[in-house]
């Protein structure tokens, strides 16, 4: 069995750890950065097979990060998460090549399915 590791990109640690635990839970690996910025810092981008990001960080926020990622050639599939959802962050997030736009507390069962969904 191919265990997949997925970056968890969000400024809180309880939620890092709350995806962390989801993810081992559904047989895959997950590995926590504190901000955009670390996980563009990261040694092995290529060993990532998916990203998830709170939308409002410090910093960078997940809107930057896509674009960012974009402009490195990073091709690993975003999956945006945030606690104050609108139509607007909703729709540019999808324009900038989000997979799927997920609201925080995120339901579990969407997640691991929009993360199935995204790595095909």
């Amino acid at each position: 069995m191919q265990s997949y590791l997925v970056a968890i990109v969000d400024d809180d640690p309880g939620v890092r750890g709350s995806l962390h635990s989801l993810l081992r839970s559904a047989g895959m690996e997950g590995v926590g950065f504190g901000s955009a910025e670390a996980l563009l810092a990261c040694e092995d981008p290529g060993a990532l097979v998916c990203i998830l990001t709170d939308l409002h960080m410090e910093g960078m926020s997940g809107l930057d990060l896509q674009v960012e990622m974009r402009r490195r050639h990073w091709a690993q599939p975003v999956i945006m998460m945030t606690a104050y959802p609108t139509a607007t962050a909703r729709r540019r997030a999808l324009e900038e090549g989000a997979h799927a736009f997920l609201t925080k507390p995120v339901d579990p069962d969407c997640l691991l399915e929009a993360i199935d969904a995204a790595i095909g």
